[in-house]
């Protein structure tokens, strides 16, 4: 296993939870030392947990178990840790235990836990309590520290009924599927969720849609659309095997029925199956399917867990990362919306196979976008290794999927709901979006169309005098080497009223996205419409002599 190699491995979860029961066992499948924190504080201060809580108080046992964990996390010798009952309390502790490694809950139902801890009676929180009193303090204590337990990267539940070789292998094979974990996305906002990139995810995310459960109840419905519903069947199968057989919701594809019309029938799909706020929806399709199944999610019942599991390029590197979820109206694109993180995002790259060569484009010209926003390397990076991308090389194809994510993981953790920095993945989008809305959505693909903005941004920064026109070149010939349209001839006054509704307006201002180098954008309000007129030329009439 990659990640086991080099990273430490912890488990929380109430006491009696099994935290060191399993911890051995796992340390000695992994052939790992076992620590429990408890334990070692007890024998470095020759007292009881009990003593220390009952003699010093309990902030100076958190002030110990603060300075141990951080030492244990600063150790390049991977363990397994099991965590004591508290210890995801300190904000301090938990940036630490992220760092350096995996954190897995375990759990069990409250009689279970309540009976384990009647054994011995030694818990310093529960010494003394008669049988009820002590259920009701488990049922309090664990409604406080939910918030800091849904901090786990994934949980697993240790029931009576299992034994500790099955919970055990259990928690191998979802190790396993976490050899895939790419990178997380992590908001100001405390959001924080795993990306996990690699083949034949979808057929085998059972283990970790088990483990991403919020309850033992929980149930799925998986969202997908009629086009994807038949080119993936086989894919969408096994999905559905792999989330206990669940029903299915089929949206009607394409850009023109993302509408609040499509997704009132989700809702009436639901509530009529009479699904509630345990259930989970799984995206199983591209950025159409995932913006209105997020949007549903969103919204369903004041809001419900939802993971992305993109069947697209252009929604594995884009839509499905960053929370922003909508469907369209009449007078402009993705008007009607939130901003709502999935818990997970799930790219299998075998969905790409069936991928059209227009659908796989759409995804390279956002791929493309990242370079000219935000790094320099990785746009030299897609001009040298023109021939991979062509030829859809899939190991440097999983390169430029994850450097994506990576960005646009960084950008959305910054800026969670598009108040400043965020607004740069915006680049091409404003006359993109134009193309878009004045060829009624059925002419280009969102990323085909973006392409084109892209090509009018960049001219319009030359234009404003922003970038040199060197650059400008640079990005074209990239944008034509991968195969990328470059002509469209559009009306710019019905070009300009569509620019008018653009949600990335403010109050009564125009905004652009414009480059002032390859890897540098920034915001510029209010370009005179000749300017903007002009730009246009750069795909109106691609071959003027000198501008490309």
């Amino acid at each position: 296993m990659n990640f086991n190699q080099n990273r430490h491995i912890y488990f929380t979860g109430f006491m009696a939870s099994g935290k060191t029961r399993v911890g051995r066992a796992l340390a000695k499948r992994l052939e790992r030392d076992f620590i429990d924190t408890d334990q070692l504080i007890s024998e470095r201060t020759g007292k009881t947990i009990t003593e220390i809580f009952q003699e010093e108080g309990e902030a100076v046992f958190r002030k110990m178990e603060y300075d141990l964990i951080h030492e244990i996390a600063e150790d390049p010798v991977p363990k397994i840790i099991s965590l004591g009952g508290g210890s995801l309390t300190q904000s301090a502790v938990v940036t630490a235990i992220h760092k350096s490694g995996l954190l897995i809950r375990l759990w069990a139902e409250e009689n279970v836990l309540s009976e384990r801890i009647a054994r011995k009676n030694t818990r310093p929180l529960m010494i003394g309590l008669s049988p009820e009193e002590r259920l009701e303090k488990i049922r309090t204590m664990l409604a406080e520290r939910e918030v800091y337990y849904k901090l786990a990267d994934f949980s697993v539940e240790t029931s009576d009924a299992s034994s500790e070789e099955h919970i055990t292998e259990h928690i191998m094979q979802l190790l396993r599927f976490w050899d895939t974990h790419a990178l997380n996305v992590e908001t100001k906002s405390g959001e924080r969720y795993p990306i996990f990139i690699g083949h034949q995810l979808a057929d085998t995310a059972g283990v970790l849609l088990e483990g991403l459960r919020i309850s033992p109840s929980h149930s799925f419905l998986v969202c997908t659309d009629s086009n994807v519903a038949k080119a993936q069947a086989n894919k969408l199968t096994q999905l559905r095997y792999q989330a206990g057989g669940c029903p299915v919701f089929k949206f009607r594809a394409g850009e023109v029925n993302k509408s609040l019309s499509s997704l009132n029938q989700l809702y009436t799909f639901m509530l009529r199956r009479r699904f509630t706020r345990k259930t989970c929806l799984l995206q199983f399709g591209g950025g159409v399917v995932g913006d209105m199944a997020g949007f549903g999610a969103a919204t369903y019942q004041r809001g419900i867990p939802f993971i992305q599991i993109p069947t697209s390029l252009l929604s594995m590197v884009d839509s499905s990362v960053g929370g922003k979820v909508a469907v369209n109206h009449p007078e402009g694109k993705n008007m009607i919306g939130a901003f709502y993180q999935p818990r997970a995002v799930i790219c299998d790259l075998d969905a790409l196979a069936t991928l059209p060569e227009s659908e796989y484009l759409s995804g390279l010209a956002e791929i493309v976008k990242y370079g000219v926003i935000y790094d320099a390397e990785f746009f030299a990076l897609m001009e040298e290794n023109i021939s991979a991308i062509r030829a859809k090389d899939s190991g440097f194809l999983t390169q430029l999927i994850r450097r994506s994510c990576e960005i646009k993981a960084e950008v959305v953790g910054i800026d969670e709901k598009e108040t400043g920095l965020r607004a740069i993945l915006n680049y091409g989008h404003t006359f993109g979006h134009a193309i878009e809305k004045i060829t009624n959505y059925n002419r280009f693909s969102h990323g085909i169309a973006v392409g084109l903005g892209m090509r009018v941004a960049g001219r319009l920064a030359v234009l404003c005098e922003l970038w040199s026109k060197e650059d400008e070149r640079r990005v074209q010939k990239l944008l034509d080497a991968i195969g990328l349209p470059a002509i469209f001839d559009v009306d710019t006054e019905e070009a300009w009223n569509a620019m008018g509704v653009d949600k990335k307006a403010e109050k009564n201002s125009r905004v652009y996205i414009l480059p002032t180098r390859i890897g540098a954008v920034r915001k510029i309000p209010n370009i005179e419409k000749e300017l903007v007129d002009k730009a246009w030329d750069a795909i109106r009439n691609p071959s003027n002599p000198g501008e490309r």
